[in-house]
């Protein structure tokens, strides 16, 4: 997805909606296609309605030298909400790809009135230049039964930009995920990737 030899993955969401559970498969999956991988998390108040981020970063040759990503620099956002995709986009090269949940998570500074919720998140996202993706990942996993998956539908979605193999994906959810939760994961993945390939 670019010419650089380091690809910057950046996800970006709030407390409680797995958003380290997605790193670690991401990574995972990484280092199953036999990439260089480091990964980092900012935890930030981590507890739900928190802001969190985690960085991976992989290469297919040579080592990858910091977990964290430059400034301006993450090729692909993926983000659990869209206030934070929002605030994840300077962040992001001018021709980052941006995956961002349609659902929308009202922060405890907008409920006590110590902010405003934008009116049109989409709109900002777009009018950024970057070319964004709006899932309804929320809603395609409590179809199947399990809204907590959204973040694995988010992974399915990226799947189509990264050059890692289905087998990578399925091998590294099963590596993280509860074993009585595997099987739902794996059909939140392919659900997120048809999604998305429906689309295309």
């Amino acid at each position: 997805m670019q010419t650089h030899e380091v690809t910057n993955i950046l996800l970006t969401g709030v407390g409680g909606q797995g958003i380290i559970t997605a790193s670690h498969a991401l990574a995972q999956a990484c280092l199953l296609s036999g990439y260089q991988v480091k990964k980092s998390e900012i935890h930030g108040m981590s507890q739900r309605g928190g802001s969190v981020e985690s960085h991976v970063r992989f290469s297919p040759s040579g080592a990858v030298h910091s977990p964290t990503i430059p400034d301006g620099e993450a090729d692909l956002l993926i983000s659990f909400e869209l206030l934070e995709a929002l605030r994840g986009i300077p962040f992001t090269r001018p021709n980052a790809k941006v995956i961002v949940d349609e659902r929308r998570i009202v922060p405890m500074s907008v409920t006590v009135g110590g902010g405003v919720y934008p009116a049109q998140p989409e709109d900002d996202l777009r009018s950024s230049g970057r070319e964004v993706h709006i899932v309804r990942a929320f809603e395609i996993a409590a179809n199947l039964g399990e809204p907590r998956a959204a973040n694995i539908v988010l992974l399915g979605v990226a799947a189509s930009f990264l050059p890692i193999s289905s087998e990578a994906w399925r091998e590294a959810i099963r590596a993280v995920v509860p074993a009585k939760a595997v099987d739902i994961n794996v059909r939140a993945f392919e659900a997120g990737r048809q999604s998305h390939e429906t689309r295309l």
